[in-house]
């Protein structure tokens, strides 16, 4: 996705406000519980903040790629063969390109909260790990860091220049503000594991061909593409299966422009970007909800969590006091606590 493409489609392509429901069943998980360390937890209960990572910075390498390829082999394969205006609309749609988990930002949960796996993962950093219940029925949304009026200088090179279009004459225009703010994702989606007996892409395939729309005599129609947007893009819930014991959930979103947005932090592979993500009842914009769909520091509230389990821990008693004391110091005083009942030490 470019920032072109995006914005010359918000220009005039309405908006639908129910988002499509994929083939493969990729919407509303019951349970998200996201694993975290002592540090983690304390940072998201005193500051009401989960990070969501770039996608080029998980553990899986494929991260994105898997899925978008997925797709690819599907489209390859489909009979009979997809006709020139399929394949121009899935052009534009970005399906049959090389995803770019750079641009992407995931959150990752799982859809069980005492999982050995997960809980391996995290051991070793101290002697109380957590997973944290978070009701998936509730949007979590990209806080703004900067609100600055322009971007920062020195002006990066080619900065703006996504941002001129020409008109039927050829006459060069501004087609849209390239610092202003805009965010789409935000909905929780299970994973689906691409085992070789899967056939979860070429039902997408189908889902997406049945939502594409013929050209008219003068070539001008879109695809569904912000529809695409609005959901979860099932290439990025497509992963390999080899990390199928996790039993993922996640949430993604796509921010713009990043100097608004992301943050740096220190990771195993170098720099990683981030963003800071939560629940907020006065989402900016509240007005044109669908095409900002983000947040400002000020407008953050208590994240929705359900409930906090403590991990495999010989300290069991102690570890939940000092939670109870930690939950209701940061206003989460209705939070349950629950202690995992697997036996590894």
């Amino acid at each position: 996705m470019t920032s072109r493409n995006l914005h010359t489609l918000l220009g005039f392509w309405p908006r639908c406000n129910h988002p499509l429901v994929y083939a493969h069943g990729v919407n509303d998980p019951t349970n998200a519980w996201h694993y975290t360390t002592s540090l983690g937890l304390i940072s998201i209960l005193s500051k009401h903040r989960l990070w969501a990572t770039s996608a080029a910075f998980m553990n899986d390498r494929d991260e994105i790629r898997a899925g978008r390829q997925a797709l690819q082999n599907a489209i390859r394969a489909h009979q009979p063969p997809l006709e020139k205006w399929q394949m121009d609309q899935l052009s534009r749609v970005g399906v049959n390109k090389v995803g770019n988990p750079h641009d992407l930002f995931l959150l990752c949960a799982a859809i069980e909260g005492d999982l050995l796996t997960l809980w391996r993962s995290y051991g070793g950093i101290s002697e109380a790990e957590y997973a944290v219940d978070f009701d998936p029925s509730v949007q979590l949304f990209p806080i703004q860091q900067n609100d600055a009026d322009a971007h920062p200088e020195p002006i990066p090179p080619g900065w703006g220049d996504d941002a001129i279009e020409f008109n039927d004459e050829g006459v060069p225009f501004r087609a849209y503000d390239p610092d202003g703010p805009y965010s789409f994702g935000g909905v929780w989606g299970k994973v689906e594991y691409l085992e070789p007996t899967s056939t979860a892409a070429e039902a997408e395939l189908a889902e997406i061909l049945r939502h594409l729309k013929k050209p008219t005599h003068n070539g001008r129609v879109m695809p569904f593409y912000l529809d695409y947007l609005a959901g979860p893009d099932p290439t990025t819930s497509f992963k390999h299966p080899g990390f199928k014991d996790e039993q993922e959930v996640r949430a993604t979103w796509t921010v713009g422009p990043w100097w608004r947005f992301v943050l740096y932090r220190a990771g195993r592979f170098g720099v990683t970007p981030y963003i800071e993500v939560g629940a907020s009842s006065r989402p900016d914009g509240l007005e044109e909800r669908e095409s900002r769909n983000f947040i400002r520091p000020e407008h953050v509230d208590p994240l929705p969590i359900r409930s906090v389990r403590i991990g495999p821990t010989r300290a069991a008693d102690a570890a939940k006091k000092s939670l109870r004391s930690l939950l209701d110091a940061s206003g989460y005083g209705h939070v349950k606590i629950e202690i995992s009942e697997t036996p590894y030490r």
